[in-house]
């Protein structure tokens, strides 16, 4: 057999060998595939964005686009850029929660969500409210004296920053304004078309009018539905993520080193 001893045979066979095994070997990202569900994909995309469908050549710029964008991606995988990067990082852990959330049910019957708000009720516990009317004055006793002057009461109040009507406070909200001394006193009193006091707060001395006292309640379902079906949305979400972790959790091996 001649043709064993022929340096072109072995030459051709050493050429098949490392084509052979450079086929077996490519790197994957060698290689990118433009088909028609590309050219589907990117025209949706454009026809999304500018209202009306692209042309033939502005599909093929768009694919060209493409290309280019995968290269640039490929090669930064193939210098792993994509490694020990946090935003990349957060982005990836981003669509595995949202992948893992798509296997969740998050769309509650009524009853599912009518059963939500009542085993939750103290999270829509509207809180309890005043609403009343001040004067502020000098001193105690310029208060007090006021209370005789009738109609010409509020002529006798000094200047104030403070606004004279007070629509549904709540009892932080009077606190933080006032002071705890006069709300306090303030929900001592009891709803009174006269004036009231008088009362100290972090200012002075004021004259009050208890116009209105609302004590804490549930919000009524009707009017907080959308909140609750948040609310309860958002629980599953989570649940989710956590059902995702613990049923692959199993497939790592978590190895904590010392310093």
């Amino acid at each position: 057999m001649k043709f064993l001893k022929s340096h072109v045979f072995w030459f051709v066979v050493l050429g098949i060998v490392i084509f052979v095994i450079d086929e077996q070997t490519s790197d994957p990202l060698d290689t990118i595939v433009v088909d028609a569900a590309l050219e589907r994909q990117v025209a949706a995309l454009w026809a999304a964005q500018v209202q009306r469908e692209p042309t033939a050549a502005e599909i093929a710029s768009l694919v060209d686009d493409w290309v280019a964008e995968e290269i640039w991606r490929r090669e930064s995988i193939r210098l792993s850029l994509d490694e020990e990067d946090e935003i990349i990082r957060r982005r990836m852990i981003q669509k595995m929660q949202f992948i893992a959330e798509q296997e969740a049910e998050l769309t509650p019957t009524e009853e599912e969500l009518r059963g939500y708000f009542q085993a939750n009720q103290e999270r829509y516990e509207v809180p309890s409210s005043v609403s009343f009317e001040q004067l502020q004055f000098q001193s105690r006793d310029a208060a007090t004296g006021a209370l005789s002057a009738g109609d010409s009461l509020a002529d006798l109040a000094q200047p104030s920053m403070q606004s004279r009507m007070n629509v549904r406070q709540s009892p932080l909200q009077v606190a933080s304004t006032f002071g705890p001394e006069f709300t306090r006193s303030l929900n001592s009193y009891d709803s009174a078309s006269s004036w009231q006091g008088p009362i100290q707060s972090t200012f002075g001395w004021h004259l009050v009018k208890l116009l209105e006292k609302n004590s804490s309640s549930v919000a009524p379902f009707e009017d907080i539905r959308a909140t609750v079906l948040g609310d309860y949305t958002y629980e599953l979400r989570m649940q989710a993520q956590t059902d995702f972790i613990e049923q692959v959790r199993p497939n790592y091996d978590i190895v904590r080193k010392e310093e």
